[in-house]
């Protein structure tokens, strides 16, 4: 028998087995109603929204112990059993991720459950302590022999244990089952660290026939790649992957969407494969043009095979049409018709395409077909068909004359049994305590309860009268608190397109003058004020209360991006299409009084300052001129874990920008939240005062990873210099620079390569400025200028003084001081204070 052969070194990991993935098994519950507040767990935590199936499926799991699976004497390729379905044993290459993962996201609540089998090989009879980490629960046998069954079950909350595997001199059979409750979002993985100082080898078996050599360098080659910039704007897509060997490699591609709800069903459809032959001593992978696919942000998964095994790497780039960046109509109404165009040509089959056929007048079959297609998820309750059934509201009520009698009762049906609110029972992983779910849910319980009043509604019992009554109730709740606290997710690029979503469909559906309608225009004219003080260059680049890596990386596509563009001229056309849609459909204008907000000339700057969100639990501050952007969460939650907060952004326009972050992961592109890039494991305490920010970082031992990072992408910038842990970076008459107290070092290999820029410790301060460059003169001053900063710790409190004298302190007891004086009047209210101020030209 062959194996692959891993060194296991002093606080290493067990990453390396075989296994047959993850099993899936969707599940039903007893239905049970919910309780809780909207909101309330971005500020507490969402382990305090537990959903009783989660509690149902823990008895029952702890009630059955995994089987034990015999895989003496197995290799790849053999197959196991689980759940009724059979899979083979293939090899897990962990690129970066100290534990084996299966996280996901999944619209129904589905069991997991994943085996991993390993030699430990050991020079002498010993037995071992390993630190136990979960998202799930973990099973271990070793030879045979039951260990632990380690079952906190704590939803996405990682829960850690020591274990004591009994090894013997030679080869051990290591077995781990992961098993877990999918909802929605998932983390679902275990990690196993090594402690104390035995000499431990991991061997992974594999048939005869596998090559460890061969096998080994396609790994590294997969490890290694990267792509040269971090858009690709209507030219050809460029991977960087070098051949190591002597003869031409078969390769594949697979190209998928990162929207993860384009779609109730079907979303395989959207993926695409490509197929190439890597020549010897290539290098550079044309892979196609980038007008070939549906434009957005994109994650590519690189392939090579060998001997049936299969070896794949995933990373993200941004595909854009030059086309739509030069779109900048002036009639409001021609950018409407733009809008529905791009979405009947490039968007998936989809309710959005369905409404803009309609809305055009085009294929109402096709638009039927599309519907029937995504009713399934609607009966299903899958997570996020709130998303899709509010516009099948709009089509049901707006085009009910075009639609056949089979469409309209397929659509009254599905009206009739959904699950609108917490108060109603279910056992399905719909989410409903963020506040763009809940205004989604009350829009849909509200509208549909009134124009099938004397049906009964099967969730509830009550009849469409009462049923309305509700949803009219709910909804003055949630506007009564959006007026108040405004976005909790603030300026999110994910977030805000669906709270525009709802708004703008009850805009449509209600009449002029009434109650809802009033209420939507003035959120919707809110919202539209938030988005101009925030764009620079057509985006929203900022601070930001929920993230992802798609929309951190993908400006040119962001929802938010878009529908700029729908309201002003600028922002940029793109294919989001679920804030969008609801505004080309309907006659809301956005309030001209705002435009010049989002547009300052180059002799303006403005400050902008307010405290929002749950509770007013955020303070946030934005500095920005003509030609650059800085934006920070001031005080937020500081040293304590986080999610997917995104807490400081530098721009200087759609691709060169800043940001730091403390990653909740080790390797790119995995699925946490937190994760690489898209939020903070452990959040710092960030400040601004006019152009500079400063994040101090205390990161906990209870932290896996000990170091911050910098994401700049050089290639987006004109010109770069760097040392002395200092880095500025110029592009069109505007600077970003940054420093870090521990120094930088520039990520030189793999998907991160000149993107990333670490700095090692747990204790550390990173300062950020961002301005034009006059200022400065040019960039060799401006980099003397911050070789000059003194950074300086002492407790709790933080020093800076900058190169023209300038002391900022942070503290516990007060968020910043200048020169000794108290700079801020925080908590301010919703709708804040902006300065916006002449300045020299420059």
């Amino acid at each position: 028998m062959k194996y692959l052969e891993y060194p296991l070194f002093a606080e290493g990991y067990v990453n390396r087995f075989l296994t047959a993935g993850v099993f899936t098994e969707v599940q039903q519950f007893d239905k049970v109603k919910l309780h809780g507040r909207v909101n309330e767990w971005l500020k507490k935590g969402f382990a305090i929204h537990e959903n009783p199936c989660r509690k149902e499926f823990v008895r029952k799991r702890q009630e059955n112990m995994p089987d034990y699976l015999e895989l003496d004497g197995a290799t790849d390729g053999k197959n196991v059993e689980v759940f009724g379905q059979r899979r083979p044993l293939i090899p897990y290459f962990p690129f970066g991720n100290t534990g084996v993962d299966g996280s996901g996201f999944y619209y129904c609540p589905t069991w997991l459950r994943m085996y991993s089998y390993v030699l430990l090989e050991a020079e002498r009879d010993c037995d071992v302590e390993f630190e136990l980490e979960t998202c799930g629960g973990v099973t271990i046998w070793v030879d045979g022999a039951f260990v632990t069954d380690f079952t906190p079950f704590t939803r996405n909350m990682v829960k850690q244990t020591t274990v004591v595997l009994p090894l013997k001199a030679g080869k051990n059979r290591l077995l781990v089952c992961l098993d877990d409750l999918a909802e929605r979002d998932t983390d679902y993985y275990f990690r196993l660290k090594r402690l104390g100082d035995a000499a431990l080898t991991m061997l992974v078996p594999v048939r005869d026939e596998v090559d460890a050599d061969v096998i080994g360098r396609m790994e590294n080659m997969l490890d290694q790649m990267y792509f040269d910039k971090e858009a690709y704007i209507s030219e050809t897509v460029k991977l960087n992957i070098s051949n190591p060997f002597s003869s031409p490699l078969p390769v594949a591609v697979v190209v998928a969407p990162g929207e993860f709800i384009e779609k109730m069903e079907g979303q395989e459809g959207l993926v695409r494969t490509f197929r190439y032959g890597l020549e010897q001593d290539q290098k550079v992978l044309e892979l196609f043009e980038s007008d070939e696919i549906p434009p957005g942000y994109c994650y590519f998964t690189a392939c090579a095979n060998h001997q049936g095994i299969s070896l794949k790497r995933k990373i993200g780039n941004q595909l854009v049409r030059k086309e739509f960046l030069e779109y900048h109509e002036a009639d409001l109404e021609e950018r409407k018709r733009h809008i529905l165009e791009v979405i009947t040509e490039y968007a998936p089959e989809n309710t959005y395409k369905a409404a803009a056929l309609l809305k055009l007048g085009r294929e109402t079959e096709r638009a039927e077909r599309i519907l029937l297609t995504e009713l399934p998820g609607v009966w299903a309750r899958k997570d996020c068909s709130d998303f899709h059934f509010i516009i099948m509201l709009y089509i049901y009520r707006t085009f009910y004359e075009r639609l056949s009698p089979k469409m309209r009762e397929e659509l009254e049906l599905a009206m009739c049994g959904f699950r609108y609110w917490i108060d109603e029972p279910g056992d399905d992983v719909m989410w409903f305590f963020s506040e763009n779910h809940a205004l989604l849910f009350h829009c849909c319980q509200y509208l549909a309860g009134s124009w099938l009043p004397d049906r009964i509604f099967t969730c509830s019992g009550k009849n469409g009268q009462e049923v309305s009554a509700r949803g009219e109730e709910l909804l003055r709740e949630w506007f009564e608190g959006f007026f108040e606290e405004f976005i909790t997710e603030w300026n999110s690029n994910a977030y805000i397109p669906v709270d525009v979503l709802g708004l703008g469909t009850l805009y449509n559906l209600t009449e002029p003058g009434s109650e809802f309608h009033q209420k939507a225009k003035r959120a919707l004219d809110m919202i539209f004020y938030s988005l101009r003080v925030n764009a620079h260059k057509g985006a929203v680049m900022t601070s930001f209360g929920r993230s992802y890596e798609k929309e951190l990386k993908g400006n040119y596509n962001a929802g938010t991006t878009s529908l700029l563009y729908l309201a002003y001229g600028d922002g940029y056309l793109n294919r989001a299409c679920n804030g969008c849609i609801p505004l080309a459909l309907g006659d809301y204008a956005a309030p001209e009084v705002f435009k010049p907000y989002g547009a300052l000339k180059k002799n303006q700057e403005l400050i902008f300052r307010n405290t929002q969100g749950f509770e007013k639990h955020v303070n946030l501050y934005l500095y920005k001129n003509a030609y650059a952007l800085l934006s920070t969460a001031v005080g937020f939650k500081p040293f304590q874990k986080g999610y997917q907060e995104h807490i400081v952004q530098a721009v200087i326009d759609e691709l060169a920008q800043v940001f730091v972050n403390h990653p909740g992961e080790s390797f790119p592109y995995g699925s946490g939240r937190p994760n690489f890039w898209a939020g903070n494991g452990s959040l710092p305490l960030a400040v601004q005062y006019r152009n500079t920010a400063i994040l101090r970082y205390r990161i906990g031992r209870e932290e896996r990873i000990g170091y911050t990072h910098a994401y700049i992408p050089l290639s987006a910038f004109n010109r770069y210099l760097g040392e002395d842990g200092v880095i500025v970076l110029e592009k069109d008459g505007a600077y970003i620079a940054v420093k870090a107290m521990n120094g930088l070092t520039m990520q030189q290999e793999g998907p991160n390569c000149f993107r990333e820029f670490m700095s090692q410790g747990r204790d550390n301060v990173w300062v950020i400025r961002a301005g034009r460059m006059y200022e400065y003169g040019d960039l060799d001053a401006l980099l003397a200028a911050f070789k000059k900063i003194e950074i300086r710790t002492d407790g709790e409190e933080t020093v800076v003084r900058d190169e023209r004298g300038t002391e900022f302190l942070t503290g516990p007891d007060f968020l910043m001081k200048v020169n000794g004086d108290t700079v801020y009047d925080y908590p301010l209210d919703v709708e804040g204070k902006l300065n916006l101020e002449e300045c020299d030209r420059g």
